[in-house]
């Protein structure tokens, strides 16, 4: 059900991050990195990379921002990755009926 409200889901790390947080266990000090599944299970079951934040991100805040230094249409904002347009409008949508922005001039 789609309540329109902002949620989290817990999911599996992608292989590139795994690696990484590896990489870091010893790197100022002794250590170890121990981890919670089998190696069949990380080579078969973690994706690659990760999706990037922006596409999981709640926008709400990042349209809040956008708007605060005067852009006036956060879609055609030069997002390094660009986030889903209707997450923009939904989150744009959300601040008006919360009346955060002037729903008229959208500022």
């Amino acid at each position: 059900v789609d309540s329109g409200l902002t949620q989290f889901e817990v999911a599996w790390v992608s292989k590139s991050s795994a690696t990484q947080r590896a990489g870091r266990a010893g790197r100022t000090g002794p250590g170890h990195c121990y981890r919670l599944f089998s190696s069949a299970f990380f080579n078969d079951n973690f994706p690659q990379y990760s999706v990037p934040d922006i596409r999981n991100t709640p926008l709400e805040a990042v349209v809040l921002q956008l708007k605060s230094i005067g852009v006036d249409k956060p879609e055609s904002f030069p997002f390094p990755t660009q986030p889903n347009p209707s997450s923009l409008s939904k989150a744009e949508k959300c601040l008006r009926i919360l009346d955060v922005v002037d729903p008229k001039s959208g500022q």
